[in-house]
């Protein structure tokens, strides 16, 4: 048999054989196995150290996780593996010998699952339980992101690893590293439990991801490092402190004056309203909290408050803010990095890493090298420079603000999902905008809220519109929930380690009274037109893209340049929709530096968590929740010389009367209402017409926020007795809801294959798929020229962010019912994940796309963003 020593590197003298685990960009072996489980073994140990709290909550200990982590490659000392750097067959002689075993086909080629049977083997050699070993192990091995199911019996990887041929005992080999691993890190053996059920499972196999990352990038560990000659500790402090990979050190005893003050008005004392103060009180620790109150109040102020207090106790290692939309985490990140800065002195803690944010860094930070000079096995080291220069840091990063998606990733089988408990673990995580979401989507939140509360993590729930039947789901509460109409409203409810807690009442602020009225499409264009001739700001809300479009462009045709107009949606390129908000904050923003006259045309994307001030709000109908939210746009700050005497919202009348819509067909109701019914349950917005019809009806106002919650309430309330076709499509509604929500709890089961963990693809239930369309002046097979002007270079198998943050700029997103077929632009898949396609922009705005169907024109411009031209039928969405 072959000697085998784990600290000989290539270039040495050498008369024994050593085992590679990556190899050098000329393809020659690189750093020994060994060598390589130790690095990462102490960058798991040096993280693990960051979070003391996490460790007593987890009982586990640094060197323990350190010793674990290490085995993670343990299943590269195999055939399968080995073979794939033919330099290093050459030089010991087996060339021949992998060729006539046929290594390739008869070996296991995956290393996950060697290492899987193979740590599992060994745990249970070493005292670990048999459950213990069995999860622990499958973990471990799935540091690539691809789980396979854990046995009672392991993979016995003997079979398929064991040959007669090269004289080496593979098995010997892995067992005599694993050993020394153990020793390296272990004084003594240390007895520990980690079942299925245990949130330390899933912890740790995020955190040995997240490590051998780390321990991978050769700008830190050379690939001519040996662990028995340098101290891999230090190393690995060092990259974790150069990275930022640590805890922030925060200024004490802060007040609400000093985190939340307008720098620009210091004389000014900001103190917390009552709401406020009672969620500070309530939210002491780990839990799960409800903040209901209505738009407006401060319930972003509340939260960051009490994370404030959590972080300086030690309670809490960082916060993630998770919103909606990218839109609305733009604007929420401006705001976070404010408080960020008044809380620590530490400057790189406060760049947050969110939504679209990566597409304004100039570096990152983490290289790690492949496993292989090219092919397939490149992509894991793509992955982990993905994680640190993406949108995924927002979760690795101390602070981050971004979708909800990033972090319901990791409560569905997605790659890599278990990187996202680790890096929210013991954080406080704040939901912002609860009721915005489906029963889909909203199923996974649940989910999610649970696994964080396992996490140690605080959870802070924000919204202005929750039912009552939703908020007991949340903090599983028990019984009647008919009189939650007349509950107090603010609220704060929750449970921390599993108590519920006294709800806390908060003392409203003064109701606003707010005049409602239904208008025709024509009419309210008249009323638009007219206030903001007479300088009224005036905010229109479309439920589609095409309504938005077709709006603007009639407004556009009527006004000519008599005052601003403006269009906010979905399908605007990042860089052009970047230059509109902050062009449309600024006008209809707080301060409203620019403010004058105007209209702004948008889709629900103003809907929440955006602060702009309207004194007209026109709005197409939607279900209650989202009505309401609408109106908290509408006289959001106290200002003077509105050109109106009081806050006025016109709905949008439909084409049909309520008595009409009681006595039509299901699939004629489905039609009145058009694009918003692909957008909403039809049932829901027959109800919300209902209760809004009725309210301006009897008087003609409604009152916020004394009215919110009986609204909400009213609009879902069971009804006795109501028009058999409305029962129909109530029916529909709960039928579709109940499989969604099967649907949902299926991807809950993390054991089953992983699929690609793209943003939105498994955590949003998208009625309307879509593709990627990347938007070019002129296009070659290794140049490209975008439509912002920037520049992408493709080709020489090279990564570069330059190009990945200009095809991210310019890239928008087409319903796939576009097209007939899809011919992806290779060049863009090292970028870009699901389909995707390139278009040509002309002068004039059309867009040359390959494989569109007969008949469907696109095109774009910077004021209609891309435009779907259809012969056939009117777009729906």
């Amino acid at each position: 048999m072959l000697d085998s020593v784990h600290s000989i590197q290539p270039g040495n003298e050498k008369t024994m054989t050593y085992f590679w685990a990556k190899t050098t960009p000329d393809g020659n072996p690189g750093i020994s196995i060994y060598d390589h489980m130790v690095n990462v073994g102490y960058v798991a140990r040096c993280i693990a150290e960051i979070s003391p709290e996490l460790l007593e909550r987890f009982h586990l200990e640094s060197a323990l996780v350190g010793a674990l982590a290490a085995l993670h490659d343990l299943g590269k000392i195999s055939p399968g593996f080995q073979r794939k750097c033919k330099a290093w067959l050459n030089e010991n002689s087996l060339t021949e010998i992998e060729h006539n075993g046929c290594w390739d086909t008869a070996m296991e080629s995956n290393h996950g699952k060697v290492s899987h049977a193979a740590i599992q083997s060994f745990l249970t050699k070493q005292g670990s339980d048999r459950k213990t070993s069995k999860y622990v192990s499958a973990v471990l091995g799935a540091h690539h992101g691809y789980l396979s199911r854990p046995k009672d019996s392991g993979y016995r990887p003997e079979k398929a690893t064991a040959e007669p041929y090269s004289n080496i005992d593979w098995d010997s080999e892995r067992i005599t590293n694993a050993r020394m691993i153990w020793n390296q890190f272990l004084e003594v053996n240390i007895p520990f439990s980690i079942l299925e059920e245990s949130p330390s499972l899933w912890w740790l196999a995020g955190l040995t991801t997240v490590a051998d990352w780390i321990g991978s990038n050769e700008h830190y560990f050379l690939p001519d490092q040996q662990a028995d000659k340098n101290d891999p500790s230090s190393i690995a402090r060092h990259a974790l402190d150069a990275i930022g990979f640590r805890k922030p050190a925060f200024v004490h005893s802060l007040s609400f004056h000093n985190l939340f003050h307008d720098t620009d008005k210091p004389d000014n004392r900001w103190t917390p309203n009552d709401m406020q103060e009672k969620a500070i009180v309530t939210i002491r620790g780990p839990g799960v909290y409800v903040i209901e109150a209505p738009m407006g109040m401060g319930k972003t102020e509340a939260a960051l408050w009490a994370a404030y207090q959590l972080l300086v106790s030690g309670k809490a290692s960082g916060i993630y803010f998770a919103l909606p939309t990218q839109a609305t985490s733009n604007r929420i990140h401006v705001r976070m990095n404010e408080f960020l800065r008044r809380i620590t002195s530490e400057a790189d803690t406060s760049r947050l890493i969110h939504g679209n944010s990566w597409l304004m860094d100039c570096d990152y930070c983490i290289s790690p090298t492949s496993t292989e000079a090219k092919g397939k096995a490149a992509d894991d080291a793509r992955l982990g420079r993905d994680w640190f220069s993406s949108t995924k840091r927002a979760l690795l990063a101390p602070f981050g603000v971004g979708t909800v998606d990033q972090a319901l990733l990791g409560v569905v089988a997605a790659k890599h999902f278990f990187v996202r408990h680790f890096a929210l673990a013991g954080k406080v995580v704040i939901l912002d905008e609860v009721h915005s979401y489906d029963i889909y989507t909203g199923t996974l939140i649940d989910k999610l809220i649970t696994t964080l509360e396992g996490l140690g993590c605080t959870v802070i729930v924000l919204s202005a519109t929750l039912t009552g039947k939703r908020r007991g789901k949340i903090i599983s509460l028990q019984g009647d929930t008919d009189g939650d109409a007349k509950l107090p409203y603010p609220l704060i409810t929750g449970r921390t380690e599993g108590e519920l807690l006294d709800p806390a009442a908060a003392t409203p602020p003064e109701s606003k009274k707010i005049v409602v009225d239904f208008v025709s499409t024509e009419k309210g264009a008249e009323e638009a037109i007219e206030l903001a001739r007479n300088g009224g700001a005036v905010i229109w809300i479309c439920n589609t893209v095409y309504a938005a479009q077709d709006q603007y462009k009639h407004f556009t045709n009527q006004v000519q340049d008599e005052f601003p107009i403006g269009l906010l949606h979905s399908r605007f390129p990042f860089w052009r929709r970047e230059k509109l908000e902050d062009e449309w904050m600024a006008r209809f923003g707080k301060d409203g530096a620019t403010r004058c006259g105007s209209i702004l045309v948008s889709t629900q994307i103003v809907e929440q968590s955006v602060d702009l001030d309207a004194d007209l709000l026109i709005t197409e109908l939607a279900p209650t929740d989202m009505l309401l939210q609408r109106l908290g746009r509408l006289w959001r700050h106290d200002r003077q010389g509105r050109p109106s005497s009081s806050p006025r919202l016109c709905i949008i009348d439909e084409t049909k009367s309520l008595d009409e819509l009681r006595i039509m067909k299901p699939k004629a109701i489905v039609k009145v209402f058009g694009g918003k019914a692909s957008v909403y349950a039809p049932y829901a917005l027959l109800r919300s017409l209902e209760v809004w019809k009725a309210l301006n009806t009897t008087s003609g106002r409604v009152e916020i926020p004394s009215q919110i919650r009986p609204l909400i309430e009213s609009t879902y309330e069971t009804i006795e007795k109501e028009p058999e076709t409305w029962t129909e499509l109530s029916d529909k509604w709960f039928g579709t809801d109940s499989a969604r929500k099967m649907e949902a709890n299926r991807n809950c089961n993390l054991w089953q294959v992983a699929l690609e963990d793209a943003e939105g693809v498994q955590t949003r239930l998208n009625e309307v798929p879509t593709i990627a369309l990347v938007l070019c002046r002129t296009l070659t097979g290794n140049e490209a020229i975008f439509i912002d002007q920037t520049k992408g270079i493709f080709g020489d198998d090279q990564y570069r962010l330059s190009t990945a943050q200009s095809i991210h700029k310019n890239l928008v997103k087409v319903p796939d019912y576009c097209f007939a077929r899809i011919e992806i632009f290779e060049a863009f898949s090292d970028y870009l994940f699901g389909s995707q396609c390139a278009g040509i922009v002309s002068e004039d705005g059309s867009i040359e796309v390959k494989g569109l169907k007969d008949g469907i024109k696109l095109n774009y411009s910077d004021k209609f963003g891309l435009v779907i031209n259809k012969s056939s039928a009117k777009e729906k969405t």
